[in-house]
């Protein structure tokens, strides 16, 4: 049985997500899974990073549902795919944009699949959910709509690896405080090395919280990536870092 995995910026405060699973049980019989819907409200960055976090983890065939979409309404579109056998489902704004590896997408617009009468704010609701539906109960990406060759992407810059720098990026931060760049460790082909940003310079890495001494370090996080934290403390808050901020890794 194919099973749906829900990401949102909904909350669970308003009846949004609600009324998507309501659509959700009265269309299928595929389990649906809450991801997290307390993302900070069209925080796009946000949710492409969640999906690339948790997605290797969870079984093929699982249908994500992914519904960060600030341009409800407009012209943007909503998109389909499937990577590495699992489906992911969103608005073409970037959101897929570290989950999507080159595969063909489709543009989803059979009107056939949404609900009838549905609205100009609720996409969620009205076409996303029974979409999201027809694919657990076997509809072939193909019966969506037509190919797509290209989807919208972050303006980010992939990290670089070279013999003696790595330069990435700082795409999120938890809500402990640490600053998580996308370097992946596995990657990077030096060691030990230092980080370094604006006037920054760390060159302390731990291998857990609970042994590190006071101060800044860096740490190799539980997605495989560099991280920079503080014992006990934000190290976004002592530090001021922001995402999107650039850092490089040097050989020490």
């Amino acid at each position: 049985m194919r099973r749906i995995a829900l990401l949102t910026d909904f909350g669970t405060r308003d009846p949004y997500v609600a009324a998507m699973k309501g659509v959700f049980a009265s269309r299928t019989t595929a389990p649906v899974h809450d991801l997290a819907h307390d993302l900070p409200p069209f925080d796009i960055l946000g949710g492409a990073w969640f999906l690339r976090s948790v997605a290797p983890y969870w079984p093929t065939g699982t249908i994500f549902v992914a519904v960060v979409d600030p341009g409800v309404g407009t012209s943007r579109q909503i998109v389909a795919l499937e990577e590495d056998g699992r489906t992911f489902l969103a608005p073409d704004n970037g959101l897929l944009t570290f989950v999507w590896h080159g595969t063909r997408a489709h543009a989803v617009t059979n009107e056939k699949l949404f609900l009838p009468g549905g609205s100009t704010t609720f996409h969620g609701r009205d076409r996303f959910a029974p979409v999201a539906a027809a694919l657990a109960n076997g509809t072939a990406l193909a019966e969506l709509g037509p190919p797509l060759d290209r989807l919208v992407t972050l303006d980010y810059q992939p990290p670089h690896y070279a013999g003696d720098f790595a330069r990435g990026t700082i795409v999120a931060i938890d809500r402990f405080g640490n600053a998580i760049t996308d370097l992946e460790r596995a990657r990077v082909p030096f060691a030990p090395f230092a980080l370094r940003m604006r006037d920054v310079r760390i060159d302390r890495i731990e291998a857990n919280y609970g042994d590190a001494a006071p101060g800044a370090f860096l740490i190799i996080g539980s997605t495989g990536c560099v991280e920079i934290s503080v014992a006990n403390a934000s190290a976004a808050e002592r530090l001021q870092l922001r995402r999107l901020e650039r850092v490089e890794l040097r050989p020490v």
